[in-house]
């Protein structure tokens, strides 16, 4: 029967190092390649090997695997990622980047982690920065960068991949490779459902995608071109309530050229997104009316990027570039009807290595947008190997998200009032947007180590951090009410505010690869933070009202851990398991189910998830074929990743009880 083309095959293990066991290069830290050890930044990679070998079937579930990295499904389609805390109801404190390409939604700030342009199974690897990246990625790269880089290798073969599991799951996709001379090509298409794991028959995700990748060659250079278009069901969450997108799509194009020290790329990002609110508009219970029917959005960014590279000396290495953006959002059910936005942004970087042993970084990134001011984006880093294989690393930089559209120019139109609430239609046409927020801030200082033991077959890394959270943009209201505690919209406001709230963490993470044999590997890491509250974070609605400075914040897990391991056999097997666990923490939910009510508290209580996959590889003719199952929460235990509304007749949107998934694959290469 078939066999693994993988380390496992290599005859004298003993000499193999970890290095290559776990390809750590990485790119995204400095934007240039180099040993992980000597990274400026706390950066984890998730291998190809890693996500073939993995109970896994989406990127936000390997991502809940690293450390201090926080994750919340909060329903259907829409997943919250972010790190080191922070994260709250949005996943607009990431950055995330498809072979170099932004794919943050500008009019949420958000990510559609289940509607991404690329299937599961073509990734290549993940770099993820656990912390600031604004010094070389600008906006947005706050708290969390994730660089998905996809399978450019190439042959005349074709793949398929074809799943199906628990709750309407079903998961398909089709990868053509040809090469002509110095062309080579990509074609793939696929298509992804699900339903909801307690409501039969309800489908709260579906999505098809296609995209094609061109890449010329020569001795000195390269030239892609990359487009891609993918179309959207489901329910989701944005900057305002729980809605389900309908018929929406996202598409790109992008053309890339490389020329020995010289990077440049020009692409174009298309969504259209037609939203259908979900949210009651009740204060108390009392109904003031109903949302708009439906709301079109469409959104267009235009980038252009160059990237050039020096060495003046030798150990010195300078990394200069700059980028434009220019944005446009156009709804006929917003007030104004058409935004536009202009981003500039130019960064250097300069490395220097010294006697072998030190390296050191510096680099600043300056940006302008045409929503909020000049920001300045700093980093210092020194990596130092002071014994063999033996790194340790100290850092310090500032990093910023910038206000979506939806922060600061929404004003939606079309609300349905109840009788005696005449005036609602005019209060959102007045509030929500606030075009005088200022950008969220974050300054991190931090230190690591790094180190291999045992022949190199294992790994450790230990890293802690400070962080000053300041500016934080949470929505503010205020709702006036006359002697009868009947609301009075005409003075009251409901809108984004740099709210005060200021919060510092100090945290720090352990974690360990194990080549325990051949074909075993062992991962574990743990993740411990603790946050607290600088300044009394005043009245916005998504705090509880007790919460005054000093305290330790409600809404994070202060303890996060993961167990993993995966055993490939030189027979073809292939089996792992997984644990992941978090100690509880507090949510908020409006008492009564209205938008406008106080929020109560929610016991988040501590989890224990447990993930599994089996799987049997055997060649066939000149390629090879897969079957195998993943199970994701093993023992079937119902937890909600965080809680968001519930409506008066006590039925809840967001933060869905979640439950096991079995799935099971065939895939295979011709």
């Amino acid at each position: 029967m078939g066999q693994l083309v993988r380390a496992d095959e290599i005859e004298d293990f003993a000499e193999l190092d970890l290095e290559e066991l776990l390809d750590v290069s990485v790119y995204t830290a400095a934007k240039h390649e180099q040993d992980i050890a000597e990274s400026p930044s706390a950066i984890s990679v998730i291998t190809r090997e890693q996500i073939e070998n993995t109970h896994c079937t989406d990127v936000f579930c390997l991502l809940r695997q690293l450390p201090e990295v926080d994750v919340e499904w909060l329903r259907g389609m829409f997943v919250s990622v972010g790190a080191r805390a922070l994260t709250d109801a949005l996943c607009d404190k990431a950055l995330v980047l498809v072979d170099g390409r932004e794919v943050n939604d500008e009019i949420f700030g958000v990510v559609y982690w289940m509607a991404l342009p690329v299937h599961l199974d073509e990734i290549e690897r993940i770099e993820v920065i656990r912390g600031p990246g604004s010094a070389l990625y600008g906006a947005n790269a706050h708290s969390l960068v994730v660089s998905i880089t996809t399978r450019q290798d190439v042959s005349n073969t074709t793949e398929v991949f074809i799943g199906s599991g628990e709750h309407d799951r079903i998961s398909t996709n089709l990868r053509l490779g040809r090469k002509f001379g110095k062309l080579r090509a990509i074609a793939s298409a696929g298509a992804d459902t699900g339903g909801h794991f307690r409501t039969r028959d309800l489908r709260e995700r579906e999505v098809g995608r296609f995209r094609l990748l061109l890449d010329y060659q020569t001795g000195s250079s390269t030239s892609i071109l990359d487009a891609g278009v993918a179309m959207a069901n489901g329910a989701l969450y944005t900057a305002f309530a729980p809605a389900f997108l309908h018929d929406g799509m996202l598409a790109h194009l992008l053309l890339r050229h490389h020329r020995e020290n010289l990077k440049t790329q020009l692409g174009v990002n298309f969504m259209n997104a037609e939203l259908i609110w979900d949210i009651p508009l009740y204060f108390g219970e009392t109904k003031m009316g109903e949302p708009p029917d439906l709301m079109i959005m469409y959104s267009t960014a235009v980038d252009a990027e160059v990237q050039a590279d020096w060495s003046f000396f030798e150990g010195n290495l300078l990394i200069a570039g700059g980028n434009y953006r220019w944005i446009t959002s156009i709804s006929d059910a917003n007030q104004p009807e058409v935004i536009h936005q202009h981003r500039v942004g130019v960064f250097f970087q300069d490395e220097q290595r010294l006697f072998d042993e030190l390296v050191l970084t510096g680099g600043i990134r300056l940006d302008y947008n045409s929503i909020t001011p000049f920001t300045v984006s700093p980093r210092l880093a020194a990596v130092w190997r002071f014994a063999e294989q033996q790194y340790l690393r100290a850092a310090a930089a500032r990093a910023f998200r910038k206000p979506s559209f939806f922060n600061t120019h929404i004003h939606i139109k079309g609300f349905r009032p109840e009788r005696g609430f005449e005036e609602l239609e005019d209060f959102f046409l007045d509030n929500i947007g606030n075009p005088e927020l200022d950008n969220e801030n974050i300054t991190v200082i931090e230190a690591g180590y790094r180190g291999r033991f045992l022949d190199k077959r294992l790994y450790v890394e230990v890293s802690t951090f400070y962080n000053r959270y300041r500016d934080t943009i949470a929505m503010y209201d205020n709702m006036v009410t006359d002697q009868f505690g009947i609301p009075d919209l005409v003075n009251s406001e409901f809108f984004f505010k740099n709210e005060g709230r200021e919060v510092d963490t100090l945290g720090g993470s352990v974690s360990g690869t194990f080549q325990i044999t051949r074909a075993l590997r062992l991962h574990i890491n743990y993740t411990f933070r603790y946050s607290w509250y600088i300044s009394d974070p005043g009245s916005a609605a998504s705090e509880p009202e007790e919460s005054r400075a000093g305290d330790r914040i409600p809404w994070e897990p202060a303890h996060l851990f993961n167990l993993w391991f995966h055993y490939l056999a030189e027979s073809g097997l292939r089996l792992g398991a997984s644990l992941h666990g978090r100690t509880g923490f507090l949510t908020t939910r409006a008492e009564n189910g209205g938008l406008f009510d106080e929020n109560i508290d929610i016991d988040s209580p501590p989890l224990l998830l447990a993930g599994a996959f089996a799987s049997w590889r055997w060649k066939l003719g000149s390629g090879w074929a897969e079957a195998g199952v993943r199970v994701y929460n093993l023992f079937n235990v119902g937890f909600r990743d965080s809680m968001a509304i519930r409506r008066p007749d006590g039925t809840e949107v967001g933060g869905d009880l979640l439950g096991r998934q079995i799935f099971l694959f065939l895939k295979g290469s011709l």
